[in-house]
Formats: structure tokens, C-alpha cells, sequence
């Protein structure tokens, strides 16, 4: 394990190139319990291994990275669970796989090793009330969920091992300056954690689950959405276990479930409480601790009760050389033909990380035209409320949306038109965005609707300008044409 001194030169794909080859590290208690795996009760002992290693994700990614060497791309499913990975391996190859590892012996030795630590404390956690959710729901392979959840933050653990001066940078301005975990990540390393998780796990050949629970797009596959409210709600459970945004939470997890709201907060809080005990290996002061505490007592992290109105005069910082880079990429599709999807993906990072905007959206028309889905989401990564981006489309209505369908055209909702357009967006969609100022405009190919793009900045005073409204058209016009060229 390294720390780097990251630089705005050092982006994704350098991160990628550096990490390829890394060995993660175990746990030196994984490597002693591998190394020591009796020959002669080789069945008890790899079960107590594979029960015992779900504490230590560097343990996890070792023994799926094995069990799924040369299974990249179509080369047929990966294997997804421990248990099955440790079948297929075998117990001799299992005794000698982290020879030579990396070690770390909790409760950490330094900061970068603390740093990780926490987040394999919230990862168990995550993983734990997933896993009892999937079972609540019937799933057929509640393990591959515990997996996918544990493993879902593969990205943060990373850059606390190997650039911890970063993700110190994060910390603080998250919590100092109460910037959004999503923006600040953008700011000290250009790029989300989530995005280098999805990365990585095609990189080192973990579960296809793992990807799906880092996409927001997949936030409507009832598995993923799992992990996704489970991550959401420890989180949230780390500064308040009775605020309004966990009941929000708590609801959606019980609709999902289809049990009664009480009966979950009971399950839900008997869950962290087993967590708490199972976890005191970490040395982490686990969420539960703040069970007994009412509403009014939640401190923030130096002890202080948290302005509400702190935090909501940030946003992205636009970087002009990214939104050149896309639309420079872009226009070589007007002659080149592409898919679909390699075009928008461009798209997406200009408006994003170009822009500087917070929330990016491309929703695709359903076949029937009856629905806008979202497709490709940047910005949502830890809010599946958002990351389940729709809107109903009726004809009748002629609403915002049936607007923008009939054809090509742009709309920036704005406290300058509010009275004029607000009453044309559907109520459902007002609930879902939680803000009231956004950019749209419709997709178009071959003289029929494909889809639309949204984008907003998400916080109440990082108001949208003209000049990023002039940008955002410019690079969806060029989108709808490169398509439309893709489809001669």
C-alpha cells in the first residue's frame, strides 16, 4: 500500500492503470486461518473460513478474484458468493492464495488504515441489513446480496488505502463545510468513489451485483435497490436514527418489503444492535450507540448540533476543459457513426463534470411511449430515491413532458418563468427532484422522440445560469445529431 499525491492530472483511468495489478490487502487473521486450513476436516474448515471472512472484504475480493480469473466479458456469470467461490478453488489453493499479501490488523495502525476500518464497519453494516431484507423478500441468493453490499464501497476502501490524504480532504469538507459526500468527491478527486467501485469490479472480475448496486440506473431492480436503501439508511444512521430523512428512508425500505413500517424500525434496530457486537473486532463506534438518543441530542461529528442551513451554498466547480473535451468527442460522431450509449456517456461526463452540473439525467422513451426511464444518472449516487428516475408520459395531459415529446425543444424551469411552467410539471416528478429549477430537453432520431435529458444543481441557493443553459442545448444538439447520423 501507497500513498499518492493525486493531481488533477491523475484521473479515473490513471487510478485504474496504477490498481490493476495491486493486491488488495486481508486481514492477518484471514491469512492465518487460509494458511492453517486442516487437510483432514477440509469441509468444516472451509465453512469456518467462509464464515469468518465475511468480516474482511480484502479476504472477499481475494478469493472471488481467483475463483473468477478469465471471466471477463461474456466468458459466462461470475461466480457471486464466497461459499461457491471456496467449492470451486479447492482447500490447497485456498491454503496458499494470500501468501504474500499485504496485511492489516484492526483496529489499524495508522490513519489511512483507521480511515478504511470505518468504512468496513459501515460496509458490515450495509451488508447485514441487506442480506435480512433480501431474506424478508424471498430471494433466491441472499448471499450474492450480502456480497454486493460489503463490496459496494470497494471504491472508498480503495482510496483510503492508497491515497488517504484525499479521502482525508473529502472528510473534512463534508463535515466541516457540510459540502454533499457526492460533490465533495468530485472536488479532491475529479471523479466518484462509486465510479471507480463500478471500474474496479470489472477490472478485478468481482460479481456483475456489485457493478449493478453502484449504477443508479439499476435502482429499479428490486435487488439493487436493497443494497441501495440499506446503504442509504446506515448512513443515515450514523448522525440521527429519528430524523425525517430516516423515516423517509425507513418508508420506502417498507414498502419494498411490503411489512409494516413498526414492525421494520424494530427489526431494522435489533439488526444494528447484532452488528455492534459482531463488529467490536473494528474498533468502530457502530451506529447503534446512538439507539437510546432522541431527536433533539444528534450531533454532528465534533459534537455540535448541526445548522440546517449550513452546506446549501455548494456546488460543482465547472471545468471548462472536460465540456470542451465532450463536445470535441461529440462531434466527431456527426460523421463517425456510434451507439447510442457511447454517445450520451460522453454527453453525461461534459454536462456533469464539465458543467458543473450536480444531477445529470438521460431518460430513455419506453417502446409504448407511455413512460420516460432513466437510463444513465450521474450525480445520484447515494440517493435511490432519485436514482429511481420516471415520469409517466400521458398525451392527454399535455404536461412539460408531453411538450417536449411532440418536439425538439428546451426548457430551464426557473423563478423567472415559475408561475408560467411550474404548473405544467406532473406532481409526482415535483416530489421526486425536491428542487424547483432545472434544465430539460428532448432527444430526437429520425423525426421521433428518444428520450430527454434533466440536469439541476440540486442544492436551493446554486442557482442554474444562462451561460450553462446556452452550453447544456449546445451539447444536447449535438447528441440528438450524432444519433440521428448513427441511425442512417
Amino acid at each position: 500500500m501507497s500513498n499518492v499525491n493525486l493531481s488533477q492530472t491523475m484521473g479515473l483511468q490513471d487510478w485504474l492503470d496504477k490498481l490493476e495489478n495491486e493486491i488488495f490487502p486481508v486481514f492477518a487473521e484471514t491469512s492465518s486461518s487460509l494458511q492453517h486450513m486442516s487437510e483432514e476436516d477440509a469441509n468444516r474448515s472451509v465453512d469456518r473460513f467462509c464464515s469468518e471472512i465475511l468480516f474482511d472484504p480484502g479476504g472477499v475480493i481475494a478469493i472471488l478474484r481467483r475463483a473468477n480469473a478469465g471471466r471477463r466479458g461474456g466468458l459466462g456469470a461470475r461466480v457471486s458468493t464466497v461459499e461457491n467461490a471456496a467449492m470451486m478453488i479447492g482447500v490447497n489453493s485456498m491454503r496458499a492464495m494470500t501468501e504474500g499479501y499485504p496485511t492489516i490488523d484492526p483496529p489499524g495502525q495508522n490513519a489511512a488504515e483507521k480511515g478504511y476500518l470505518k468504512i468496513v464497519a459501515r460496509a458490515y453494516h450495509v451488508a447485514y441489513q441487506a442480506y435480512d431484507w433480501a431474506v424478508i423478500r424471498g430471494d433466491m441468493t441472499p448471499k450474492e446480496i450480502f456480497v454486493a453490499a460489503f463490496l459496494r464501497d470497494i471504491g472508498a476502501m480503495t482510496l483510503w488505502l492508497y491515497a488517504s490524504e484525499q479521502m482525508q480532504a473529502v472528510h473534512e469538507l463534508k463535515w466541516e463545510k457540510q459540502v454533499p459526500d457526492d460533490e465533495a468527491q468530485y472536488v479532491v478527486l475529479g471523479f466518484s468513489q462509486e465510479q471507480l467501485g463500478q471500474r474496479l469490479t470489472e477490472l478485478w472480475s468481482l460479481p456483475e451485483m456489485v457493478a449493478e448496486c453502484l449504477q443508479a440506473e439499476d435502482a429499479h431492480n428490486p435487488r439493487a435497490l436493497t443494497v441501495k436503501l440499506a446503504n442509504q439508511m446506515v448512513h443515515l444512521s450514523e448522525t440521527g436514527w429519528y430524523t425525517e430523512d430516516m423515516v423517509e428512508c425507513l418508508q420506502a425500505v417498507s414498502k419494498l418489503l411490503d411489512i409494516s413500517y413498526d414492525d421494520l424500525v424494530k427489526r431494522v434496530h435489533k439488526n444494528a444492535i447484532e452488528v455492534a457486537r459482531e463488529t467490536a473486532l473494528y474498533d468502530v463506534s457502530p451506529s447503534a450507540a446512538l439507539l437510546p438518543m432522541t431527536s433533539a441530542e444528534w450531533p454532528t461529528v465534533h459534537g455540535q448540533k448541526r445548522d440546517e442551513e449550513d452546506g446549501k451554498h455548494f456546488c460543482l466547480v465547472p471545468q471548462k476543459y472536460m465540456y470542451d473535451a465532450a463536445k470535441t468527442s461529440l462531434q466527431k460522431f456527426l460523421s463517425e457513426p456510434a451507439g447510442v450509449n457511447d454517445i450520451v456517456e460522453i454527453a453525461m461526463a461534459g454536462l456533469h463534470d464539465g458543467l458543473g452540473l450536480n444531477r445529470v439525467v438521460f431518460a430513455l422513451l419506453s417502446k409504448d411511449m407511455n413512460r420516460l426511464e432513466g437510463r444513465l444518472i450521474n450525480g445520484a449516487d447515494s440517493d435511490p430515491s432519485f436514482s429511481q428516475f420516471a415520469v409517466d408520459v400521458d398525451l392527454s395531459r399535455n404536461d412539460l413532458f408531453t411538450q417536449l415529446l411532440q418536439k425538439p425543444r428546451s426548457v430551464w424551469v426557473s423563478e423567472d418563468n415559475h408561475d408560467r411552467i411550474w404548473p405544467l410539471v406532473p406532481d409526482k416528478f415535483k416530489e421526486l427532484i425536491n428542487t424547483t429549477e432545472f434544465y430539460t430537453m428532448s432527444v430526437f432520431a429520425k423525426g421521433k422522440p428518444l428520450g430527454i435529458f434533466y440536469a439541476d444543481r440540486h442544492l436551493a441557493d446554486s442557482h442554474l445560469d444562462p451561460k450553462s443553459y446556452d452550453e447544456f442545448k449546445e451539447l444536447c444538439m449535438i447528441v440528438s445529431k450524432a444519433i440521428d447520423f448513427g441511425r442512417k
